[in-house]
């Protein structure tokens, strides 16, 4: 029942999300708008997307050195299934991969939760470095007109990027905490855990100290090294993988600055407006960010904006859909594998690897 009401909820924003972006059209001019798209450009459209994922699992790899070490293959099935959990109800894509690399390669759970949130606290540098970029050489562009279901685009852009700021410094605070002052650390978590039963106490000690285990990566210069190259051609590609598409549409504004404005409003919409597989919400951040911002006619951003949610959603479907019938799992396994993902810190257990 609580996944029923979780994709009730999910489907209903996404839908409020559509009508947002569509209301000022018709499905045949979208439909019409599809037709003249130059559609070539999907094709280095869906590389560079794929590139991204490439990029992901290299980088992934590295933060696995201390607790695993895996030929970056292997890591491809974990990854990409585990993205198709934002397209489940729960949108579970952060704790399904670490869930599935654990049992497949029968580590902790929370060792392998550790390289999912390092991950986090790189892509959240690498997008606050974006929104000093964009706020500090186009901020004249967030005009305090610009409105998004009555909400000033440019308030929710300053207190996205303050909110980011935070749970950045908050994510660099708590792991050196754990990496340099561990023993008061390990302190200040049994004081918090001392009115606890024993059994959970000793559970989630058990998942600090092997998510300290995880963390150790930053200590060494190489991998951060790695880590931070593949976080920037990650980002890099994430980019650009909207600039094949400037052409497909023949916008008028081309530049890079553009660019990362599309970013910023897609990722402050997928992130402050939750829908599964970013439905709807990925859709409004385009819109905004190429109508009311940069001024491109309102019908190419929404066809826009259909064009790259399919594009991103394909890329990670195939994917996980490949790994799925690779790994002879079943979309049945797939969603218990979620329901078990969600439980897994609580068991705090050595996982089993999948059969």
């Amino acid at each position: 029942m609580k996944k029923y009401q979780q994709l009730t909820i999910g489907l209903a924003v996404a839908l409020v999300a559509l009508y947002y972006t569509l209301r000022n059209v018709s499905l045949d001019e979208v439909a019409g708008s599809f037709k003249e798209m130059d559609h070539i450009y999907i094709i280095p459209a869906v590389l560079i997307i794929a590139l991204g994922y490439v990029f992901r699992a290299y980088r992934w790899q590295a933060l696995l050195e201390p607790t695993l070490k895996v030929d970056v293959l292997g890591l491809y099935s974990p990854m990409m299934v585990g993205f198709m959990g934002n397209f489940l109800p729960a949108r579970a894509a952060e704790v399904l991969r670490p869930y599935l690399l654990a049992k497949k390669y029968n580590i902790t759970f929370s060792a392998a939760l550790a390289s999912v949130v390092m991950e986090r606290l790189f892509d959240l540098v690498m997008l606050l470095l974006i929104f000093v970029w964009v706020f500090w050489f186009e901020a004249d562009v967030f005009s305090s007109n610009i409105e998004f279901s009555g909400f000033s685009v440019q308030a929710m852009a300053i207190k996205f990027g303050q909110v980011c700021l935070i749970a950045a410094g908050a994510f660099a605070v708590f792991i050196y905490g754990l990496l340099n002052h561990k023993e008061k650390f390990m302190r200040l978590v049994r004081w918090c855990t001392r009115r606890l039963p024993e059994k959970w106490a000793e559970k989630i000690e058990f998942l600090v100290e092997e998510f300290t285990i995880g963390c150790e990566v930053i200590r060494n210069f190489r991998s951060l090294t790695k880590i931070t190259l593949h976080s920037l051609l990650i980002w890099v590609t994430n980019i650009f993988a909207f600039y094949p598409l400037y052409f497909a549409y023949d916008l008028q504004n081309k530049t890079i600055a553009s660019l990362l404005i599309l970013t910023v409003m897609v990722a402050i919409l997928i992130t402050v407006v939750p829908t599964p597989g970013f439905l709807g919400s990925y859709n409004a951040g385009v819109l905004i960010a190429l109508h009311n911002i940069m001024g491109e006619a309102e019908l190419n951003a929404i066809s826009f904006g259909m064009v790259g949610w399919a594009l991103f959603a394909a890329v990670i479907l195939v994917g996980g859909f490949y790994f799925v019938l690779h790994d002879h799992m079943s979309i049945k396994t797939l969603v218990e594998v979620e329901q078990e993902s969600e439980s897994a810190i609580e068991q705090a257990e050595h996982p089993r690897k999948l059969d």
